[in-house]
């Protein structure tokens, strides 16, 4: 079998012959069927986000479970699964508020990339073993992972739509619904308009939202985010001053909400200066991991602006992974018109530069 693999940050993903181990108690192996290339993996190959290496990318998968452990309870072989980018545990402090996407166990264990029992699943035919993204690793033809990433959806569902629900609808979803609220009649402004930056639209839209202003450096992308609901579009670039556009179609007022979806602390404070004086800026995209924050601190004395972050949603994810794939069966949700290329695996490099292209929502591999 093949998969994706970082060998050394900065240099191009190797595709290699991989082997897996042993299924454990609590693992499922699941036969990839499609899956998602998504910036936080392209961030990992570049060292932004400085994962153990060597690692299988891929966080965004769809597949059929085709063996599982003996302790495994929530899923069975021949289930159609999506597989979340994050597990909880369903008894800690964090789990026990809903916070499920900030799991005690399951954060202290994503960061090893490793299966939670400590130890690696596979291997390169040079014998080294290999670390998973987000203990998964989708980019690759099969995978182990724990039992706690699979969440069963309908046999009808097609894979190339479900694996969108694993990262990019979710995340964009949740972070409307589950932590800024957004309520009909309020006003939104999305910076990015990528894979999560149109769920961001499409979702604010269907709740209401009015209006909905979609911010990109790409004409390519604002003409999708018109598709996907908002209502106006700023093409920005270093002579635009874009806080002042967005003020201006709120009537001097700000937006109630920004959304900084691209993961870029210059444009976080672009959200924040965007923002009424009760607005609230969400920090849904990923920034590399030794960069930091800088907002106007007289502000803080001077208004009631918030800032606050969503980590994958901020959302429950056997839950809302199904709630989202409902949406998508009602005909609510847009996913089949976020996928706007299709590549082989061999060709995943070419698939990372076309995302730096710009024109790129969301690209996908889809295993025969």
């Amino acid at each position: 079998m093949k998969a994706a693999v970082v060998y050394k940050y900065g240099q191009p993903i190797d595709v290699v012959d991989v082997e897996l181990g042993d299924v454990g108690p609590s693992d499922i192996r699941v036969k990839i069927k499609a899956t998602g290339l998504c910036h936080s993996d392209v961030a990992t190959q570049t060292g932004d986000l400085p994962f153990p290496l060597p690692i299988i990318l891929g966080h965004e998968g769809s597949g059929i479970v085709t063996e599982v452990g003996a302790d495994v309870t929530q899923t069975k072989v021949g289930d159609h699964v999506v597989l979340s980018a994050l597990i909880h545990c369903g008894v800690c402090a964090q789990c026990e508020k809903g916070h499920h996407n900030i799991c005690e166990w399951g954060l202290g264990v994503l960061g090893t990339c490793a299966n939670p029992d400590g130890k690696l699943r596979a291997t390169d035919a040079e014998g080294n073993e290999l670390h998973q993204f987000a203990l998964l690793g989708t980019l690759t033809e099969e995978l182990i992972c724990h039992e706690k990433h699979a969440v069963p959806i309908p046999d009808d569902v097609p894979f190339d739509v479900a694996c969108l629900a694993g990262c990019g609808v979710l995340t964009g979803m949740g972070a409307v619904v589950n932590r800024a609220k957004v309520q009909e009649g309020e006003s939104v402004a999305v910076i990015g308009c990528g894979g999560v930056g149109l769920n961001v639209i499409q979702v604010a839209a269907m709740l209401g939202a009015n209006p909905v202003i979609a911010i990109d450096i790409h004409d390519d992308k604002l003409k999708m985010a018109r598709s996907f609901g908002a209502t106006h579009v700023i093409a920005s670039g270093p002579d635009v001053d874009v806080a002042a556009a967005v003020h201006e179609i709120t009537n001097g007022v700000g937006a109630d909400y920004a959304f900084e979806v691209v993961g870029i602390p210059e444009l976080v404070r672009q959200a924040w200066d965007c923002l009424a004086v009760d607005g609230t800026a969400i920090g849904v995209g990923v920034s590399p991991a030794t960069s930091e924050l800088s907002l106007p601190a007289f502000e803080l004395a001077n208004s009631e602006k918030t800032l606050m972050a969503s980590m994958y949603g901020s959302s429950q994810p056997t839950r809302d992974i199904l709630v989202a794939i409902e949406l998508y069966r009602d005909g609510k949700l847009k996913f089949d018109e976020l996928i706007t290329h299709r590549f082989e695996l061999k060709d995943i490099n070419g698939a990372v530069d076309k995302m730096h292209g710009g024109s790129d929502a969301r690209g996908i591999v889809v295993f025969d």
